[in-house]
């Protein structure tokens, strides 16, 4: 008999600290100039910055692969950016947890002007997803839109990477 209740209370203890947030990703602010400021912070390091969306059905299909990339590619950063709305957070940490992306970096976009961090990346990036910064380490930026083993994607970390 008493260990029911103490499970009920674990229970109850567990959903009061996933409702509290206790075990919420940081999704960093991404605002205006965030992309230069990253780039920046991480140079002479290869880095992806990856953009992505709950909405967006390859964005999720490919999340396990971005796993499978930092496992395998220690040499290279990559942050992670969602672009919905702080309502979208809860389901955006949910799959990233599910595709072991939860110690990852990451950033949320905290701007509506998004046409404007669109444009900081690429002035042709219209917020089409899956979409992919690659920052050299001397700052050269190759921008893909479409999956993570696009050919570019898969060249550029050959040469960046090693492997």
């Amino acid at each position: 008999m008493t260990r029911r209740p103490m499970r009920l209370a674990a229970l109850a203890l567990s959903f009061a600290l996933v409702a509290s947030g206790a075990f919420a990703l940081d999704f960093q602010p991404y605002g205006r100039g965030a992309f230069a400021e990253l780039v920046k912070a991480h140079a002479g390091r290869p880095m992806m910055v990856h953009f992505w969306s709950v909405t967006c059905p390859p964005c999720l299909a490919e999340l396990p692969q971005w796993a499978r990339i930092i496992d395998e590619k220690k040499g290279v950063d990559v942050v992670f950016v969602n672009i919905d709305d702080d309502e979208e957070r809860p389901r955006a940490e949910a799959r990233l947890a599910k595709a072991g992306l939860s110690k990852a970096t990451h950033y949320g976009f905290a701007d509506s002007f998004v046409e404007k961090l669109y444009f900081e990346v690429d002035k042709m990036w219209r917020g089409e997803l899956p979409f992919t910064a690659l920052v050299a380490p001397d700052g050269g930026v190759t921008t893909v839109t479409g999956a993570v083993d696009d050919p570019l994607v898969t060249a550029w970390l050959a040469k960046n990477a090693g492997k």
